[in-house]
C-alpha cells in the first residue's frame, strides 16, 4: 500500500490489467518482437483491433523470388511442347552452322596468317645469279628457274631437284648461289650423306622444316649413301609431301650426284662433231639421255613413285675453265696476266684424247692453283 492507503501494483501487473481491458488495447504498451533472429525492444504501437501486424518489407524478397520462379515454371509447363521442340531445333541448327563455318574458314585464316613476305622468293634475283655466275650450264639454270616458277604458283609442298653431272661442273656452286640469293627469306638446311651420316641425322634435317616459309634442303654426297639411308630419305620425302599440318609451306630439296657424266659427255661430243655448241643441245636430247640413267638414288625415287626433276650439267670446256679462273681472281681481288692463266690451265687434264674437248675435273681445283700462282 502507498501513503494514501491504496494498494500498490507493479508496472508488470498494470500491463497485464491494461491488456486484459478491451477498451484500452489501442493505448497498451506491448513488447514488440520481430521475426526470429531479431532483437526484442519495447515500443508503443497504435494498433487497430482489426489490423494484423505485417513483416518488414526486406524480409519479403526471398518469398517474392520463390514465387516468381514458381510462376516461370508453371508458364513453361503450360507452353506448347511443339513450339519448345522447334525452338531447340532452331538453336541446335544455328550452333551446327557456326561450327561448320568456322571449320571451313580455318584453313583460310591459316592461309592469311602465312601471307607474309617470307612466302615470296625473288626468282628474278636467283635467275640473274645463276645466268651470271654459273658458266656454260644454260640447260641447268633454265631448268631450275622454270621448276621454281611453276612451283611458286601451285599448291604443291614438295619439289625435288637432282643435279646430275661430273665433278667440277657447278652443282655445288649452284647450291651456293641459291642459298645466297634467298638467304634472308628462306629456311635452309644442309645435309651430307655417307658412312658418317646416321638415320637420325636425316630425320633431324626434315624436322627443321618450318611452316609458312620456303624451305631449302641441300643434300651433298648422295652417291655415298647406302640403301638404308636412301630408303629413309625417300620415306621422309613421302611423309613430308603428304603432311597437311602446315597450311602453307614450300620445300625444295636439292641433291647433287655425279651420275650422268659419261652420258652427257657423249651427247655433247656428238653435238660438237656436228659443228654445234653446248648451247645447241636440245632439252629433248637431255630428256632422252636422262631416261637411260640409273643409280641407287634415282632407282629409290622411281620405285616409290616420288617425282623428281633431273637437272643436267654438261662437262666444261676450256672457255668455261678460263671463266672460273677469272671469277676466282675477282673474288680474291687479285689480277693475273695471261701467261699466269695459261700456266694454271696446264695443270688440268682434258678428254677425250686427242680432241681434248672437256675438262676432267671441271673447276674443282681452280682456287688452289690461283693461290699458287698469285
Amino acid at each position: 500500500m502507498n501513503l494514501n492507503g491504496e494498494t500498490s501494483t507493479s508496472s508488470r501487473r498494470k500491463l497485464v490489467l491494461k491488456t486484459n481491458t478491451p477498451s484500452d488495447l489501442s493505448k497498451a504498451l506491448v513488447l514488440y518482437q520481430p521475426f526470429p533472429g531479431g532483437q526484442c525492444v519495447g515500443r508503443n504501437l497504435v494498433l487497430n483491433a482489426n489490423t494484423e501486424r505485417k513483416p518488414a518489407r526486406h524480409l519479403l524478397k526471398p518469398k517474392i523470388k520463390t514465387e516468381s520462379k514458381e510462376k516461370i515454371k508453371k508458364t513453361h509447363e503450360k507452353s506448347d511442347p511443339k513450339k519448345s521442340s522447334y525452338s531447340n531445333m532452331f538453336w541446335l541448327g544455328m550452333v551446327l552452322a557456326v561450327t561448320v563455318i568456322l571449320s571451313l574458314t580455318k584453313s583460310n585464316r591459316d592461309w592469311d596468317l602465312c601471307d607474309t613476305k617470307s612466302m615470296v622468293v625473288d626468282l628474278k634475283l636467283l635467275k640473274q645469279e645463276l645466268t651470271t655466275n654459273l658458266y656454260g650450264q644454260f640447260l641447268a639454270d633454265t631448268s631450275i628457274i622454270n621448276a621454281l616458277e611453276e612451283f611458286q604458283v601451285t599448291d604443291e609442298q614438295m619439289k625435288v631437284l637432282i643435279l646430275l653431272g661430273g665433278p667440277g661442273t657447278g652443282k655445288t656452286w649452284t647450291t651456293h648461289l641459291i642459298a645466297n640469293s634467298t638467304s634472308e627469306k628462306t629456311n635452309q638446311v644442309s645435309l651430307h650423306l655417307g658412312p658418317w651420316s646416321s638415320l637420325q641425322e636425316i630425320q633431324a634435317a626434315f624436322n627443321e622444316l618450318k611452316c609458312c616459309r620456303w624451305n631449302f634442303i641441300f643434300i651433298e654426297d648422295s652417291d655415298y649413301a647406302d640403301s638404308q639411308q636412301i630408303g629413309t630419305l625417300v620415306d621422309m620425302v613421302s611423309s613430308v609431301s603428304q603432311n597437311i599440318s602446315c597450311a602453307r609451306r614450300k620445300i625444295v630439296m636439292i641433291l647433287t650426284s655425279n651420275y650422268g657424266q659419261k652420258e652427257f659427255a657423249k651427247l655433247l661430243f656428238r653435238e660438237l662433231e656436228r659443228l654445234g655448241t653446248r648451247y645447241t643441245v636440245s632439252h629433248e636430247d637431255i630428256r632422252e639421255t636422262v631416261k637411260k640413267l640409273t643409280s641407287p638414288l634415282i632407282n629409290g625415287f622411281a620405285q616409290r613413285k616420288v617425282p623428281f626433276i633431273p637437272i643436267p650439267y654438261l662437262p666444261l670446256e676450256k672457255m668455261q675453265l678460263e671463266q672460273c679462273i677469272h671469277n676466282d681472281l675477282v673474288l680474291k681481288k687479285k689480277v693475273a696476266p695471261p701467261d699466269v692463266i695459261n700456266k694454271i690451265i696446264q695443270h688440268f687434264r682434258f678428254f677425250p684424247a686427242p680432241k681434248d674437248y672437256f675438262v676432267v675435273a671441271g673447276c674443282k681445283t681452280v682456287p688452289t692453283f690461283v693461290n699458287l700462282y698469285t
